[in-house]
């Protein structure tokens, strides 16, 4: 399974953790998936997952986008 470590906002390549910091400043920018421009959402590392992006609904002609379970 692929995991997204970056995506673009407002045209700009982003890495997980600067997108974790401003959503944990209270900021909810625009994040987009770098492959299909789809929303996505950053998501904190936890138990076996490093942190990530999420599309917001999956998308399954992206090689990005987690299979639906």
């Amino acid at each position: 399974m692929p995991t997204m470590t970056k995506c673009t906002l407002n045209g700009q390549e982003i890495h997980i953790n600067a997108a974790i910091d401003m959503k944990e400043a209270g900021n909810n920018p625009d994040f987009r998936c770098d492959e299909c421009s789809q929303p996505v959402r950053p998501q904190r590392s936890g138990g076996h997952t490093a942190a990530h992006f999420e599309h917001l609904e999956r998308n399954p002609n992206c090689s990005q986008s987690h299979v639906a379970r």
